[in-house]
């Protein structure tokens, strides 16, 4: 008689352990499709928000001049 492969035996002490049955494991399920990030419209807004704060301060300088 020869000895059993031990990867053979760790799989069933595993399985063992675990409550398993030794047949084959059931397929992982596939994850669900990741949403994509809105880089575009987040890359606008900050462009947009950064003309207005300087058109903002554009004006206020030209109001109230420093000094």
């Amino acid at each position: 008689m020869t000895s059993p492969d031990p990867a053979h035996l760790l799989s069933a002490a595993l399985r063992a352990q675990a409550g398993g049955s030794p047949g084959p494991a059931a397929p992982p399920q596939a994850a669900p499709p990741r949403k994509r990030l809105p880089v575009l419209g987040v890359l606008l807004f900050a462009l947009l928000l950064g003309l207005l704060a300087g058109g903002i301060a554009g004006v206020l300088t030209l109001f109230y001049p420093a000094g």
